[in-house]
């Protein structure tokens, strides 16, 4: 049977978000890691278990005791060779995400003779480092969310005209999007609010609001789908629903062309995403967008031409909801 090694690193993720590597001194084996960056961590000993191991391995070479990280699931499993030789002697690679649970004092070993902290939200310098770092960082963003993007073209803007997009499966879309609204009011801005499949008028109290701020001027399209005795949702798409959609695009087109400082399509995505409304017809909106209307598009399940198009995307996760517990919708808090 072939021989394999099995080695625990840590992928320490500290409050700022920043990741720990260290840059290997090159003793013994490592000698043609010289010089590049690293994680904590090493092979496990005959007897122990991965956490044991990793744990061994992180006082030994950081000096961090038990108990001072939270020691999470593995993100991301590579291999590598010891001395190079991954055919003869490999090594499998298992990477766990850890989380300091205070302030984190490392004391480095003779293994490694430099602490370095990197951003896994900017693009990484071109340099070298240990086997497959980039692959590494890409399964944390991946698990994170983070999206590495930079935009030339907007670089040094200053002012309004920009897409912002919120999305995701939890709480605070529109929460959001509102709030973006009442900062730009505050700012003397203009601001025009078409709200998309959220027809009626008896919940959403925001509005009684949002009528009363001088430079809020808002629409709201779509069908009442909340039944007035049993308060059941109506699920179905209809015809009229379709007419809806439309008409608050227009409602949109009809906001760029006055001159409206910021616009909000809310639940314009998950609007397209039921079939309501094309993409093709929301991107060719977009293009009319003037240069310096600032656009925030709200809703789950944004089709991925609008995650491209937008220059900020921020995603709300569902951790934990009140609703599945039993907690119905409540006034003044979620509607």
């Amino acid at each position: 049977m072939e021989k394999k090694y099995v080695a625990n690193k840590a992928f320490i993720v500290n409050q700022a978000g920043k990741v720990l590597m260290l840059r290997d001194a090159g003793k013994g084996d490592h000698v043609n890691a010289k010089g590049k960056l690293g994680f904590p961590g090493g092979r496990m000993d005959r007897g122990e278990t991965p956490q044991e191991g990793l744990l061994r391995e992180l006082k030994e070479e950081i000096g961090v005791e038990e108990g001072a990280l939270d020691i999470g699931p593995p993100i991301h499993v590579s291999i590598w060779g010891i001395g190079g030789d991954v055919l003869e002697k490999p090594i499998i690679g298992i990477h766990y995400l850890c989380r300091p649970r205070g302030e984190l004092t490392i004391t480095l070993s003779d293994e490694h003779d430099e602490i370095v902290w990197i951003d896994p939200r900017q693009s990484l310098p071109e340099e070298q480092t240990d086997h497959d770092l980039r692959a590494l960082l890409e399964a944390y963003r991946a698990h994170e969310g983070i999206v590495v993007a930079a935009d030339v073209a907007i670089k040094g803007r200053q002012g309004y005209g920009l897409i912002q997009l919120f999305t995701g499966n939890g709480k605070g879309k529109t929460t959001a999007g509102i709030g973006e609204a009442i900062r730009a009011v505050g700012a003397g801005k203009k601001v025009g609010i078409v709200f998309f499949d959220k027809g009626g008028d008896d919940h959403y109290f925001e509005r009684l609001v949002l009528e009363k701020l001088d430079g809020v001027d808002f629409v709201a399209t779509g069908r009442d789908r909340i039944h007035p005795s049993t308060g059941a949702f109506d699920f179905s798409i209809q015809d009229l629903d379709l007419v809806e959609a439309q008409r608050g695009l227009g409602e949109v087109h009809r906001m760029f062309t006055e001159g409206y400082d910021l616009v909000i399509m809310d639940e314009i995505n998950s609007t397209t995403d039921l079939g309501m409304i094309s993409v093709e017809s929301v991107l060719a909106a977009l293009d009319k967008k003037p240069e310096g209307t600032e656009l925030i598009m709200t809703g789950r399940n944004a089709p991925q031409e609008f995650l491209d198009r937008a220059h900020l995307v921020s995603e709300m996760k569902l951790r934990k909801h009140y609703f599945y517990s039993g907690v119905k919708a409540r006034e003044g808090l979620d509607y």
